[in-house]
């Protein structure tokens, strides 16, 4: 065995020990990074990287390197050729580059019994010509338009993959994720009925809100599988993003969110895989849940005490994030460091612990990265069990 496919192996066997609940030789450090900051990092335009992704493969293996981290999730870099072709209003380019997803509805109120009916149909003739103005352009056009599109998409997610192999290769950084899901409420939150939609449909017609979840959990699960590649493995993981429950009551939250999201969650794990679960705003309310399910999830918490969300969820989920990456704009590195050990003091004992920002680092504008590093290094050198 190479020296380089031995560190590799040994990341990985970090990353599998903590995700089993186990005690690894050190405390692993991942990347919750998108490719932005890499570009950002290494002095590139990131409008002219999402054209030519050549740049960020010169530039991902650089700030993984430099981070001094065990492993990342798949490179995530949505296409602005692609989103362009098909007239997206969805997801638009601001003047920098980056991609936005502003505050658009896909579906008006009066479809869901038509979603409820049959939400693939409806996804595919109302609610992609609305969001996408390219697919609803007449005769053969729209047709065209669509190949196009996922032509494009085709394309930009290959290289994507290449470049997530070329970090593995150059740098050694095992690649822990294989694709994305959402919950049902969040897909119909996110991209259907918008985030002021959802909110009044809850209150005006929330029988149709229920169905419309149920009738999207098949869809979820079957987008979870498909979009995976090969057979269930326990690493990579399938990535869920929280987006919605920050923002619900419990009585919504049990209503409307948990019952499709906990039985997505536990058939996944029980077909073999596991779940990373981006636990986004403050959960607190909602522990006594996450405590409830399966083994084989991972939850990356963006807020709360961390001796809280251990003692609360530690004995079945490994547990990450927490870490506030505002202290790198604000503090000195000596008080970054000081609270990344409270941290590890709070999070590590009894292994299922690994470390990681709260928020996922987008941009690198604003923030010192220099603290982060020393920081990391930190965690390598007093995070051992």
């Amino acid at each position: 065995m190479s020296d380089a496919k031995g560190l590799l192996d040994e990341r990985l066997i970090r990353i599998e020990k903590a995700v089993n609940l186990e005690k690894p030789d050190r405390i692993p450090i991942f990347a919750l990074n998108s490719p932005e900051v890499a570009v950002d990092y290494c002095g590139r335009h990131l409008k002219t990287a999402t054209w030519n992704l050549e740049i960020l493969r010169e530039c991902l293996p650089v700030y993984y390197q430099d981070m001094k981290v065990d492993a990342a999730f798949a490179a995530f870099l949505r296409c602005p050729g692609m989103y362009t072709i098909i007239e997206s209003q969805n997801f638009v380019p601001n003047k920098d580059g980056f991609m936005q997803h502003p505050e658009v509805c896909g579906m008006l109120p009066s479809e869901y019994e038509e979603l409820i009916k049959d939400p693939f149909k409806t996804l595919v003739e109302k609610v992609l010509p609305r969001q996408y103005k390219a697919f609803a352009k007449p005769g053969m056009l729209g047709g065209l338009n669509l190949a196009k599109g996922a032509l494009s998409y085709l394309r930009h997610s290959q290289i994507l993959k290449e470049i997530d192999a070329h970090c593995r290769d150059t740098v050694d950084i095992p690649i822990i994720s294989d694709n994305m899901i959402e919950a049902p409420f969040d897909f119909l939150a996110d991209q259907l009925r918008s985030f002021m939609g959802i909110s009044v449909d809850m209150h005006r017609c929330p029988e149709l809100v229920e169905q419309a979840c149920e009738a999207l959990l098949p869809l979820m699960l079957r987008w979870g599988v498909t979009s995976y590649s090969g057979p269930p493995k326990r690493i990579p993981a399938i990535f869920m993003p929280l987006h919605m429950p920050a923002f619900l009551s419990p009585q919504q939250f049990e209503r409307f969110y948990w019952p499709t999201f906990s039985r997505l969650v536990n058939t996944l794990t029980g077909l073999g895989y596991t779940v990373a679960l981006f636990i986004e705003g403050n959960w607190s309310k909602f522990f006594d849940h996450l405590a409830s399910l399966p083994p084989h999830v991972v939850g990356i918490f963006e807020y709360g005490d961390m001796k809280t969300i251990k003692e609360k969820v530690g004995k079945n989920m490994c547990v990450m994030g927490n870490y506030p990456i505002e202290v790198l704009k604000s503090h000195s590195t000596a008080e970054c460091i000081d609270i990344a050990k409270k941290m590890i003091d709070a999070g590590a004992p009894g292994g299922g612990y690994i470390f990681t920002t709260g928020k996922a680092i987008i941009r690198g504008k604003g923030l010192d990265l220099k603290k982060l590093q020393a920081v990391h290094q930190y965690v390598i050198d007093h995070g051992k069990y």
